[in-house]
């Protein structure tokens, strides 16, 4: 059974207080929090619960009338991200209360539209940067002020606007070695088509927050030029960034790319054509709307093995989710993992746990939304965690009890 907890600030008392985490990438983290949203998108929820023993759910916190919210975490900090046409951020401190916000800011702008913020990436407790799919600019912002003072500048990303689009679609990022990693899409307007463009990476240097010319891209663009079209998750090794894009939803399979933190040079690890005979399925006749085509989703590290979330499609629809792992030190090698408790079960997405020590799967199943956690060996960790709803993104942090 799940524990749901319909919180109101009568049972503030009753609540555990999250604990000091002094990395972002949880490594002090004994808890998750797990960003929840309805199988029919009319509403959200967010729950926790801790990553060791009995990982039951406790849900119920920032219960939402919208689906399309996200979550990011800094030390004591929960973020609550309202995305498109929500354009909302709200902070938890964890050490105060998980019930009552120190602040919801507004993230929209006057005679404009959505700005449709992916991600807060926090480098300190006075700075963070926002990941913005629907503007051109990443916004730099004080976590720590008032509204009026939560915007502390922008780095401008126009220029690597397409030509049928008026953003360059911003979709995720990661810091490493003082450098913040921006996968940029590159989408014309699905009024244009929906085109994928040459996908690329911007690199910011953090500390001047001016972006670096890495010598890889064309036309003169300053970034790396991507294999990954429609770039959609970012991890790192702290020596390399890696890449996955899904591709389109027809005969593109997307890419998976590994580019060098020192010297930015890249590495296209997965293509179309890695898998194309094993995977690919075309049917032989004049409709291609019903061939099947692999597609790279996620990729999560875990201590030095790599893991990678491959969907078979036709056209909009998901047959299969395939997992495949490769050694850090041998990428071009594959291997196929199939647990037990992901037997005929698709996967939303996978993420690294605490310390990079377990894999967690989130399902794709509106009747059992569960996730499953794997040690690196793919065998299974602890029992399936129960969800009411489907799980949209999974973060670390610290509870006492």
């Amino acid at each position: 059974m799940k524990k749901v907890a319909l919180m109101t600030a009568s049972t503030l008392a009753l609540c555990g207080c999250f604990g000091e985490d002094d990395k972002q990438d949880g490594n002090a983290a004994n808890s998750y929090v797990a960003q929840l949203i309805s199988s029919d998108f009319s509403s959200s929820q967010i729950a926790t619960g801790s990553i060791t023993d009995d990982r039951t759910a406790t849900e119920g916190y920032f219960e939402q009338e919208a689906s399309d919210y996200t979550i990011d975490v800094y030390g004591d900090y929960v973020y609550q991200i309202g995305r498109f046409n929500i354009d909302t951020i709200a902070r938890v401190n964890t050490k105060e209360s998980l019930l009552l916000p120190e602040y919801e800011y507004s993230l929209a702008e006057d005679e404009s539209s959505s700005s449709n913020v992916y991600q807060i990436i926090q480098t300190s407790e006075t700075k963070a940067y926002l990941i913005r799919y629907g503007k051109d600019s990443i916004q730099i912002v004080d976590p720590s002020a008032d509204e009026e003072n939560f915007v502390t500048g922008s780095i401008d990303l126009s220029e690597y606007t397409p030509e049928g689009n008026t953003v360059p679609t911003m979709s995720s990022g990661v810091i490493v070695d003082d450098k913040l990693f921006v996968a940029m899409q590159r989408i014309d307007t699905y009024a244009n088509g929906g085109a994928l463009n040459t996908p690329y990476l911007a690199v910011i240097d953090t500390t001047t927050d001016t972006e670096i010319d890495t010598q890889e891209g064309i036309d003169g663009f300053k970034g790396i030029e991507l294999n990954a079209s429609n770039p959609e998750y970012l991890d790192t090794d702290g020596t390399y960034v890696y890449v996955t894009g899904r591709g389109d939803y027809g005969s593109n399979s997307g890419a998976l790319d590994r580019i060098a933190v020192a010297d930015f040079s890249l590495t296209n690890i997965i293509d179309g054509t890695t898998f194309d005979n094993a995977l690919n399925d075309d049917q032989g006749d004049d409709d291609a709307t019903n061939d099947v085509y692999y597609h790279i989703r996620s990729i999560a590290i875990v201590d030095d093995t790599a893991f990678v979330s491959i969907n078979l499609e036709v056209g909009f629809t998901n047959n299969e989710t395939l997992l495949k792992t490769f050694s850090l030190s041998a990428p071009s090698t594959f291997t196929d993992i199939a647990p037990a408790a992901l037997s005929g079960k698709k996967i939303s997405f996978i993420k690294a746990g605490p310390k990079r020590e377990t894999l967690w799967v989130a399902i794709d199943d509106a009747e059992a939304p569960d996730v499953v956690v794997l040690n690196e060996d793919a065998t299974q960790n602890g029992v399936n965690i129960e969800f009411s709803q489907p799980v949209k993104e999974i973060e670390f942090t610290s509870l006492d009890d």
